[in-house]
């Protein structure tokens, strides 16, 4: 049996034939793209929660410094509630009146990045002090020379 076509068909044949593999190869393109696309933002999303983190970390140890040198002043009251750590209550009395106390952080509606940025002022102020040097420097002078900078960028 012989195979009978019109003439032109071979070449029509052909350009099926390749119009399916530009198609196929198009898919392929965008799928790989749409792969890139996901992975570029999980790792901006898991940079963004490690930057965070950060933050946080910074913002407690700031907390625990502050509190330790207002001590030192005898202040026993913190300039701002969050400017200390605060203690973790245990009993369901306490628990009542930390929900209350979280009332009073919600209105103030601060970033972590703005309480830390609030904080190491009041720590360089008022207590000459740079959680990132991790020193108290002698007058402002002092800190204004050896210190790169109130942020944690400054010191990298």
């Amino acid at each position: 049996m012989s195979r009978k076509s019109g003439i032109g068909h071979e070449a029509s044949l052909k350009r099926k034939a390749e119009e399916k593999l530009e198609s196929y190869r198009k898919k392929i393109h965008m799928k790989n793209q749409a792969e890139e696309k996901a992975a570029e933002q999980f790792r901006l999303r898991l940079k963004n929660k490690q930057d965070e983190m950060k933050l946080e970390g910074d913002l407690r140890r700031s907390q625990r410094a502050c509190q330790q040198l207002d001590a030192q002043k005898n202040i026993q009251v913190p300039r701002e509630a969050w400017y200390w750590l605060r203690l973790e209550e245990e009993t369901e009395e306490d628990e009542e009146e930390k929900e209350e106390d979280e009332d009073e952080y919600k209105i103030e509606d601060l970033s972590v990045l703005e309480k830390l940025q609030i904080l190491t002022s009041y720590l360089r102020e008022e207590h000459l002090y740079c959680i990132w040097c991790g020193t108290a420097y002698e007058d402002k002078e002092d800190l204004s020379s050896n210190c790169p900078g109130p942020t944690s960028a400054d010191h990298d």
